[in-house]
């Protein structure tokens, strides 16, 4: 029983996703439907009209809304509605995000990661054609201008880690814990880059070589871990100063490892 849930409810369905929105002591449990579990009797349940699965849910803290995404790459928003009638959940928006001219809109522009601004004021969306996207919150309003492309990132890399060759899916975005106009962006191929969202400048790389999994920041904001597939984590101090960075440590606690750790974060 993960989490305290069933592997599968009554339906059939697998829980895919778990949050905790600990300002309102509520817990959000995805699947083919989404359910909203507080204190005892307090319960929200609502049904995508899409047939799709699950994927990622995150909540606006403190507006009584969150947010899902579905493996058919749209995305939903949700508010709790305690009006006349029973209380429940009820869809207010939802946004599909446009194909790029030239480019398989089926694979570029998929969804891979999710990074919600502590503000709730925007979204960042990590793609699995390397690009990062931005949309205005709660109004799902995409922000073309603001979006950040592939080959933008590709002008700060030196050639020699080029090599011709993508820097793949962006599988992690970290919101900076000091700076919230910066984050830091991580490729599926290993570099990371921090990004000034303000100055749309890249601040910082890090060359990686390993397969990336995630990332997680020091609260200082003057470090950070990142884990790879090989099994190994890597710590990276971050400089004021634009340059490359190589990581100050790296271990593989565990020895060679066939699967990395998917998620890391830093405790203290």
């Amino acid at each position: 029983m993960p989490a305290g849930f069933p592997a599968a409810n009554p339906n059939g369905h697998v829980t895919k996703d778990l949050r905790h929105n600990k300002t309102r002591s509520l817990w959000e449990l995805g699947e083919a439907e989404t359910a909203i579990y507080g204190a005892p009797g307090v319960e929200f349940t609502s049904h995508h009209k899409e047939t799709a699965t699950v994927t990622q849910m995150h909540f606006l803290l403190g507006q009584g809304r969150l947010l899902s995404l579905l493996d058919d790459n749209t995305l939903h928003l949700w508010e709790i509605n305690v009006g006349e009638g029973s209380p429940g959940l009820e869809e207010v928006g939802s946004f599909c995000l446009p194909g790029r001219p030239g480019f398989e809109s089926t694979s570029a522009t998929r969804v891979t990661v999710i990074l919600l601004k502590r503000s709730c004021d925007l979204l960042c969306l990590g793609t699995e054609g390397g690009g990062v996207h931005f949309l205005e919150m709660p109004t799902l309003t995409l922000l073309d201008t603001q979006a950040l492309v592939h080959d933008h990132i590709m002008q700060s890399v030196p050639e020699e880690y080029k090599c011709g060759k993508s820097l793949g899916p962006v599988e992690s975005l970290r919101e900076h814990p000091r700076c919230p106009n910066k984050m830091l962006i991580g490729y599926s191929r290993g570099l990371v880059v921090l990004w000034n969202y303000s100055s749309r400048k890249v601040e910082n790389l890090f060359l990686g070589n390993q397969q990336l999994e995630s990332l997680g920041w020091e609260r200082s904001g003057k470090t950070f871990v990142s884990s790879h597939s090989d099994g190994s984590y890597m710590t990276w101090p971050v400089s004021s100063a634009l340059s490359t960075q190589q990581p100050s440590t790296s271990v593989i606690p565990y020895g060679e490892a066939t699967v990395g750790p998917s998620c890391i974060c830093w405790l203290l």
